[in-house]
């Protein structure tokens, strides 16, 4: 397993990979800083990159090896759907993804996106509530930055004080 850090204007984000791919996305905040090549080394690096240039405005999709072995397949199947129904630029509800998918309704969405192990490669920033932008791993404000950033920030949400 290897470790990749990347600071970026969005904030620092650390990213872990096996030798089949990026395992691992963690969000600015969440785990520790630190670095160090392995299985996996060159993966994580380029995945850094990617953000980098994604935190940049230069990137609007990722092309990663992905390591999808810690994930069910009702789990990946919600993220490939949301990657394909939410592309960048583009929002969709907790709903739609649900019935999108073929999983299940909006809080059982909220369960697969907050625990969805591949933030912004498989972009649950972009799954928002009917009625306002929902909760974030990494915060309401990063996820209305991400949005901001993407230029999808619904123009209908009540942000109230975020």
């Amino acid at each position: 397993m290897a470790t990749a850090v990347v600071a970026t204007g969005l904030g620092t984000f650390r990213i872990e990979a096996s030798a089949a791919g990026v395992s691992k996305i963690r969000l600015p905040g969440a785990g520790a800083q630190v670095e160090h090549d392995g299985d996996g080394g060159a993966t994580a690096r380029l995945a850094a990159t990617q953000i980098e240039e994604y935190a940049r405005g230069e990137r609007r999709d990722f092309d990663l090896p992905l390591d999808w072995s810690g994930v069910d397949p009702t789990h990946r199947r919600v993220l490939e759907t949301l990657r394909e129904i939410a592309p960048y630029g583009h929002t969709v509800t907790y709903g739609e993804l649900g019935v999108r998918s073929g999983v299940g309704d909006a809080r059982e969405i909220g369960v697969h996106m907050a625990t969805n192990p591949l933030p912004i490669v498989f972009p649950c920033h972009r799954v928002v509530a009917s009625d306002g932008l929902g909760g974030y791993g990494g915060g309401v404000q990063l996820k209305r930055r991400l949005l901001e950033l993407e230029g999808a920030l619904p123009a209908t949400l009540d942000l109230g004080d975020v």
